[in-house]
């Protein structure tokens, strides 16, 4: 949402007559603290039980995956129906769809967490649409502004927050709250966890070593697992409508038309 804000997007929209909303899975009292921390020029609205995503479905326009709030950890949230994952819709003022496009959740963007469509690649396309007289297709492979994430450095990073010991997520903060370790900070602690295997191999019986090393990598075995199931991750092709919760699950095939 800063995004669009910083790239100047939000005031070519305005200059073109229209407006831009934001709309949460947080309770209006989170949403419009996001708008008053990140000074957002326009309105963040919250949506805890999905009611405007409903509008949308119903109407057949557009649609959402939902993912599962509770693995973030932080307690000053709510998401009684899930968290949504990241999604842009445009509409014309007679309704019809210019611009559509939902994040699906991978390993690769971590659950959804990042890459989001570029604020100049979403004008675009909505300028084409605005020549159309058709609703816009749903743009499936825009450009993204943050490279995928290599999965297993990702889990690697969990487990040194977690000293190494069990993987701890990166909560996320609001202001007042004490400054909490980066993901950037855990290089430093995999560089020197690495370090120390290699030291032990040199100074230490080697056979040892590997017979400690593999029972560590034993003992975590299930904790990664674990990982690979809570962080949602939906597969290309065969994959699961909009707005369902698939995690740890078989996913259902998609409806014709969506």
């Amino acid at each position: 949402m800063r995004g669009f804000e910083k790239s100047g997007v939000v005031e070519e929209i305005r200059a073109a007559g229209g407006e831009i909303f934001a709309v949460s899975s947080e309770p209006q009292s989170l949403a419009s603290e996001a708008q008053d921390t990140w000074e957002l020029s326009y309105q963040a609205v919250g949506d805890p039980h999905h009611e405007i995503l409903g509008d949308c479905r119903e109407a057949d326009r557009f649609d959402l995956y939902i993912g599962d709030g509770a693995i973030l950890e932080r307690h000053w949230s709510s998401h009684p129906n899930g968290i949504f994952q990241a999604g842009i819709l445009a509409l014309a003022a007679d309704r019809r769809v210019l611009y559509r496009w939902h994040c699906r959740p991978t390993h690769q963007n971590r659950g959804g967490a990042s890459g989001r469509v570029t604020a100049s690649h979403m004008w675009s396309r909505i300028q084409d649409g605005l020549a159309s007289d058709t609703d816009a297709p749903w743009d499936t492979d825009p450009p993204l502004d943050a490279p995928e994430a290599f999965w297993p450095y990702f889990v690697a990073q969990l487990f040194a927050h977690g000293w190494f010991i069990k993987p701890k997520r990166f909560p996320l903060g609001r202001p007042g709250d004490k400054p909490s370790a980066r993901v950037s900070a855990m290089k430093p602690r995999l560089i020197g966890f690495a370090a120390a295997w290699a030291i032990c191999f040199v100074l230490l019986p080697a056979r040892r070593v590997l017979l400690a090393l593999i029972g560590y990598a034993a003992a975590i075995t299930p904790a990664v697992r674990r990982m690979n199931r809570e962080f949602q991750h939906i597969p290309a092709g065969g994959t699961p409508e909009p707005g369902e919760r698939s995690l740890g699950t078989e996913p259902p095939q998609p409806r014709a038309g969506r």
